[in-house]
């Protein structure tokens, strides 16, 4: 989701092996929804909708002691139907995206659909754009204000996230190149971290950890978008933190007097070692790779990092037999 404000040699064999276990593809095939398919799909009861706790469902309707039911009913509000401007507006950057995968010849592992939904964007706080299971919602702020490469950028971004939400070996490859691990099971927060969670339709699970160096020690941690407090007024960026839980052997979050560890990010001295430094949308290793995976596509040379996009390459390549 784009929100408002805005290894070693083996390592290198191994994702190029996982890139030939990738579906070979380069097409996208896409249609755009109508207001009352989009308005069926916001409401639906998802992986994501199931598990919202209180403070995502208050900080998105901005008040306090409101019900899911409200939430879905927002969304189904804000759904609109596709004018023929936008419509060729999208198509022009999905075409420009088509047209550098088949140039470069990479393979991605995309759905056999992509819907596209047309929102006023009030139920996730003012998003660009945003996914849930095969389908990516475009707000009418993208398509009125960013430019054609802009939302070329933004359209690559939120195809990530349904790559990643497809493809499981595609995704622990693209977490490999910025040093996070998949495990094949999500991470087990207490109840209370759960309630202090907050979250993004575009992280399908949260089930990868890295290594960093916390306190001169390493320290396997998983990566948390979190608030401080519960809800009381205001948006939902008011409250954003972002934040590293250590995990023990049995990637479980560690506690310390029954409330869950978390370290800031400045906290691990090797972190940005790790990640780069060619986004700073760094709130999940999700969003990072989607932001990477973006310029990748775009051909963006100068950036401080451009060891990261040689590593996403080596993904999206197939190897030559």
């Amino acid at each position: 989701m784009k929100w408002k404000f805005l290894l070693t040699a083996v390592s290198f064999c191994m994702l190029s092996v996982m890139a030939i276990a990738q579906s070979k593809k380069s097409a996208l095939t896409y249609r755009f929804a109508t207001q009352a398919e989009a308005q069926m799909l916001v409401t639906d009861i998802d992986s994501y909708t199931s598990q919202l706790n209180q403070f995502d469902i208050e900080a998105r309707l901005q008040k306090q002691g409101g019900r899911k039911s409200q939430l879905l009913t927002l969304g189904m509000n804000e759904a609109r139907n596709w004018s023929d401007a936008d419509k060729e507006k999208i198509k022009k950057a999905m075409t420009a995206i088509e047209t550098e995968i088949r140039k470069q010849k990479y393979t991605l592992p995309v759905p056999g659909e992509i819907i596209l939904l047309k929102s006023g964007m009030a139920e996730e706080g003012g998003a660009l754009a945003y996914t849930r299971e095969n389908w990516i919602a475009v707000g009418e702020k993208a398509l009125n204000e960013l430019s054609e490469d802009d939302l070329t950028r933004l359209m690559a971004h939120e195809l990530f996230h349904l790559m990643t939400r497809t493809d499981r070996n595609f995704k622990s490859a693209m977490y490999q190149t910025i040093g996070f691990t998949v495990l094949d099971r999500e991470i087990n927060f207490p109840a209370e971290m759960l309630e202090k969670r907050i979250s993004n339709p575009d992280i399908s699970s949260y089930d990868s950890y890295a290594t960093y160096t916390i306190g001169g020690n390493a320290q396997k941690c998983t990566m948390i978008i979190y608030t401080e407090k519960p809800y009381s007024n205001g948006s939902l960026f008011d409250y954003l933190k972002i934040g590293l839980v250590p995990l023990n052997e049995e990637m479980i979050p560690l506690q310390q007097d029954g409330k869950t560890i978390i370290y800031s990010l400045d906290d691990a001295t090797d972190f940005y070692d790790q990640v780069g430094k060619n986004t700073s949308y760094v709130i999940h290793p999700e969003e990072i790779l989607a932001d990477n995976f973006a310029l990748t596509l775009i051909n963006k040379a100068d950036v401080p990092n451009p060891e990261i996009i040689s590593r996403i390459k080596a993904v999206l390549k197939p190897v030559s037999k």
